[in-house]
């Protein structure tokens, strides 16, 4: 082999070798893209209280489970039912795969409450069923909430705040992992996509998740949150 053919060789390995590794790291997080700590600010202030939020709604549903006739909320109970899509959901006797779990509760929660074009604050998953009506920050909090419940890993859990490249507001999803795949669940469809391939619709932004506030590396720094999912 020349050496001018042996340096091409050696370009060329290396770029697979580079590709490969990307390509783990890509299983890492939705989109195939990475994400880093955002800064504090407004948005950790908003997901902080949301937690809490959330974490009080839990203690409620635990009762509820515990002593279902004591339940002091219909809204605890209506929110067992849709996880209860995914936990108990069952195929010719046997526990069904994640894809068909997740997309029951995909779907109950889509059908729980009613869609309003307004932008709301963002509230907690049992004020969003008591509210019957909502945003994308309901339905991805609600479905954040209820996939927790039924017993998906929370590190497996994202609230996304992308920008869609066709309209001005920011929108919220849920992404969630099932091997080696990121499912986005949008309220506006019951079709859950890889998320890669709504990457040619949206940017990423931002994510909720267990570890607090991030940011996709290639968001667009300078555009402002607002619209759908605002975080105050």
């Amino acid at each position: 082999m020349s050496q001018c053919a042996w340096k091409r060789f050696a370009r060329a390995a290396a770029a697979l070798l580079l590709l490969g590794f990307t390509a783990q790291s890509d299983l890492g997080e939705p989109f195939g893209m990475s994400t880093e700590a955002l800064p504090e600010g407004p948005l950790w202030v908003t997901w902080r209280n949301l937690q809490s939020q959330m974490t009080a709604d839990e203690r409620v549903v635990f009762q509820c489970r515990v002593q279902p006739r004591a339940c002091p909320s219909f809204e605890a109970q209506k929110f067992i039912d849709i996880a209860d899509e995914g936990r108990f959901y069952t195929d010719d006797g046997d526990r069904h795969g994640d894809l068909g779990r997740i997309g029951r509760i995909n779907r109950a929660v889509n059908l729980s409450i009613s869609a309003i074009k307004a932008s709301t604050k963002w509230t907690s998953p049992l004020t969003a069923l008591a509210a019957g009506v909502g945003d994308c920050k309901q339905y991805s909090v609600l479905k954040y909430a209820a996939l927790k419940n039924a017993g998906f890993a929370a590190d497996d859990l994202r609230i996304v705040i992308v920008q869609p490249k066709s309209e001005k507001q920011t929108h919220a999803v849920v992404t969630i992992r099932t091997g080696n795949h990121w499912l986005v669940l949008d309220n506006r469809t019951m079709i859950m996509a890889e998320s890669k391939a709504v990457l040619a619709q949206n940017i990423p932004l931002f994510t909720f998740e267990e570890r607090g506030v991030r940011q996709f590396a290639a968001r667009i720094a300078s555009r402002d949150v607002k619209g759908c999912e605002a975080g105050t």
